[in-house]
């Protein structure tokens, strides 16, 4: 090819220059008609390749005369930026840069520039010189010619043949011979070369025939050296060795003598006492044994085969304590081990030790000492104690408080030891029972079981309530109905009052022996409209609480006078029949990660969404029902959320009593109405700008991050801020506007104008390609998604989209 742009090798020949792609090469160069470079009156050809981005030459088969850089190339070989490459009498320049290879190539050079003789051609030429056979020719006599008796040749002529002879040999040998040097360190006393039958020593260097020599050496102190060596064509050739010196001969005792294991430079090499030979040079010994200290000792060993010893002292890991008692014959223990009989001197291993003694009839003696390596112990005198006696003490019912003597000792069941030879006193109290107090001696070394049995102290309850006939459940048991008079155990106990359509109550009571208490119940009529009578606040099983929301009826919408509003805001009149629970607080990452471990909320340009307390994002309307599904099995509740029979996920109607997403007019109620004399048109009321601390919207702090803020209001959150960083609303709810909007039950849904007719407890459409977003964010800042009245819709999550709970009375 000759684009000159699309190239990776350039050559330039007497003025004329080619470019070749990457797919062209390699490239031939030569004298030979079918080279890509033709170079004329060059004897070979050269062909250059590319392998890994790295530019090679090889020559042809019958190329001989090629160098590079003034070595002989007979195969592949890389080529270097300002190689010279010479092939018979061209010369080529290499030039790489930035990938690309440019060859300046000159056919002609100078005699003084062309290649040497090729040596290994000479060798071979040689060889077949020296290789010619002398044929003798046949003799016959011409005609006319007398044959006769053949003459001797004299003495001179044999001698004189002899000579030439000797004089051509030498000559051969001194024409084929090289000179090789053999340089030792150190310098052997004999040096030889055992199968070369031709060699000439002169002065330090040999005469030598090319080919394979055998070379052999000897010094006292180290290895006798013998090799080979391969005598090339050059006429001065140099071979250096070094003699290795022999390892010493080391001999290894220990006192105490004990088979101590040896390591050398960490690898064993045997146990004392023994010989081990060690290389010259600094080592490090190391010797075990069982009851001893470790030892270590450095070694410069000198080498050369002498024989040296060395002798180590060790020191032993243990010390000998000694222990004495009253009476003798004691079995001493270390550490759970039996180890002697008193009185006794003991070699116990240095640390922290435990040491007991035992004597039958007597108590067992217990003390912990620090034994220190080689360093005697005497412990003092040790006066044995005789045995306690042994008491098992049981009591009915358990648990009771045991006392011996004044002492707490513990709860029954209980083991007691106590001394024998005088009385004890025995004493055992229970909340709710006479306490029983006994006097007991025991023997030396006995035993012996006592079951007491504790009674019980009552005191009357009287539990009445309004309206009566209420069931009377005491600790879980139903016991009577209201009124009633109870006896029960001076303890503690949980009263609860149960009539049907009331809330119940609840009363911990803990009745007085003598002294009669009375508990009074105003039992709160159960109302689905308000609340009455139910828990104001509830908490699931991750803690989080859900409040209680009282019905109302509302119009849903908004004007078509107000600003910002849309043309899906329609108004609706709606009324909704019974109370209901929301979340307090948005789900948070943590909560959302109890279900769903690996998921990550993700970031805006750097800026995270996933820590613990920021509400979760980046969840579809699926997630968050599978959460809520998962959240109401584990806390015992029947889940809303059921698969259809197109695959999709829908809540069951009736909605069950599970946790679920609110509906549509459940989080308008809630956000706008409830508990309020006019409804909300902001989040923080009815007119902008919004006030200090009113939530988290888009506001000056996300500036670099959003293309619209509120340029007066900083709620100091670029993004998402944790859940409850800003006060509550009237119902007790946090950032139910601002921080994230937030899933809605209900399917998306456009409704008509001028609609009259109230809906009950509606729940939106049965199915639906999208669903409800409700709520301004952290992305909020134009007048009309601030707005409470705003409708959204999505299919998949956002990085501003999450949720909260929702919850039915029952």
């Amino acid at each position: 090819m000759n684009d000159a742009t699309d190239w990776v090798l350039k050559t330039e020949v007497e003025g004329f220059t080619r470019h070749f792609a990457v797919e062209a090469l390699p490239v031939t160069i030569g004298g030979d008609p079918r080279a890509d470079i033709r170079l004329s009156g060059v004897n070979g050809t050269l062909s250059v390749g590319m392998l890994d981005g790295v530019f090679f030459i090889q020559p042809t088969r019958d190329t001989r005369n090629l160098r590079v850089a003034g070595e002989h190339v007979t195969g592949a070989r890389k080529l270097s930026d300002g190689d010279i490459v010479a092939l018979d009498t061209a010369r080529i320049t290499c030039r790489i840069d930035g990938g690309r290879l440019r060859l300046e190539i000159d056919a002609r050079v100078t005699a003084g520039d062309t290649a040497p003789p090729d040596l290994e051609e000479l060798a071979r030429e040689t060889r077949a010189d020296e290789e010619i056979a002398i044929t003798p020719v046949a003799f016959r006599p011409g005609a006319g010619q007398r044959v006769g008796r053949r003459k001797r040749p004299s003495i001179a002529a044999i001698a004189a043949s002899f000579a030439f002879v000797v004089l051509a040999v030498l000559a051969w040998y001194a024409f084929t011979a090289r000179s090789v040097s053999l340089e030792f360190v150190p310098e052997p006393e004999v040096v030889e070369l055992p199968d070369t039958l031709f060699k000439v020593r002169v002065a330090d260097r040999f005469m030598l025939r090319p080919g394979r020599h055998r070379v052999t050496a000897q010094l006292p102190g180290y290895y006798p050296l013998d090799t080979e060596i391969e005598v090339g064509l050059l006429q001065d050739q140099r071979f250096e060795f070094e003699l290795t010196k022999l390892p010493d001969q080391v001999e290894l005792v220990t006192l105490p003598e004990t088979g101590a294991e040896v390591l050398v430079d960490g690898e064993p090499v045997g146990r004392t006492p023994l010989i081990a030979e060690i290389r010259p040079g600094r080592h490090r010994l190391e010797f075990r044994a069982d009851r001893y200290l470790p030892e270590l000792r450095e070694i410069d060993v000198e080498g050369g085969g002498q024989r040296r010893a060395l002798t180590v002292e060790l020191t032993p890991s243990w010390a000998p304590v000694s222990i004495e008692t009253t009476p003798a014959g004691a079995t001493v223990l270390v550490d759970g081990e039996p180890a002697g009989t008193t009185p006794a001197t003991l070699e116990i291993e240095a640390g922290r030790r435990e040491i007991e003694v035992r004597l039958a009839g007597y108590n067992a003696w217990r003390t912990e000492v620090d034994v220190t390596a080689n360093e005697p112990l005497t412990l003092p005198p040790i006066a044995l104690v005789q045995a306690d006696g042994r008491v098992e003490l049981v009591s009915t019912p358990s648990e009771a408080a045991v006392s011996v003597d004044g002492e707490y000792r513990g709860r029954t069941p209980l083991t007691l030891s106590l001394r024998p030879g005088r009385a004890h006193r025995i004493t055992l109290t229970k909340p709710g029972y006479e306490p029983v107090t006994r006097e007991l001696t025991v023997e030396a070394d006995s035993g012996r079981r006592i079951q007491i049995e504790l009674a019980a102290q009552y005191g009357d309850v009287e539990i009445v309530s309004e309206p009566p006939q209420a069931e009377i459940w005491v600790d879980g048991t139903r016991t009577a109905t209201t009124p009633a008079t109870l006896k029960l155990t001076a303890l503690p106990h949980e009263i609860e009052v149960r009539l049907d359509g009331y809330a119940a109550r609840n009363a911990e009571v803990t009745p007085r022996p003598g002294f009669a208490q009375r508990l009074e119940f105003e039992l709160e009529p159960l109302d689905d409209a308000t609340g009455s009578g139910y828990p104001r606040i509830i908490t699931t099983g991750l803690g989080q609480p859900l409040r209680l929301i009282p019905a109302g009826q509302f119009t849903m919408g908004s004007s078509r006078r107000e600003p910002g509003r849309r043309s899906n805001e329609t108004l609706r009149r709606v009324k909704l029949s019974r109370a209901f629970y929301l979340g307090v607080y948005e789900v948070t990452n943590a909560e959302f990660r109890e279900f769903m471990a690996d998921h990550d909320s993700g970031s805006v340009a750097g800026r995270s969404l996933n820590d613990d307390k920021q509400p979760v994002v980046n969840v579809d309307w699926e997630d968050a029902a599978r959460f809520l599904n998962w959240l109401s099995i584990r806390d015992g509740l029947q889940p809303v959320y059921e698969e259809s029979a197109d695959g999709t996920i829908v809540a069951a109607r009736p909605l069950r009593n599970g946790y679920r997403l609110p509906t549509e007019a459940e989080w308008e109620w809630a956000a706008r109405f409830a508990e309020r004399e006019t409804a909300l048109v902001y989040p923080w009321g009815t007119e902008l700008p919004p006030p200090d601390r009113s939530g988290n919207f888009a506001d000056v702090s996300a500036a670099k991050l959003l293309p619209t803020t509120l340029v007066t209001y900083n709620d100091g959150f670029e993004v998402t801020a944790p859940v409850g960083s800003f006060p509550a609303d009237a119902l007790g709810l946090h950032d139910i506007g601002g921080n994230v909007s937030e899933w809605i039950q209900d399917f998306y849904d456009v409704y008509p104008e001028g609609n009259t007719e109230q809906a009950v407890d509606p729940l939106g459409p049965l199915t639906g390609r999208f669903h409800v977003v409700r709520g301004p964010s952290w992305r909020s800042a134009t007048q009309t998604n601030l707005r409470m009245a705003y409708r959204d819709y999505a299919s998949e999550g956002r990085d501003d989209l999450g949720f909260r709970i929702a919850r039915n009375l029952e």
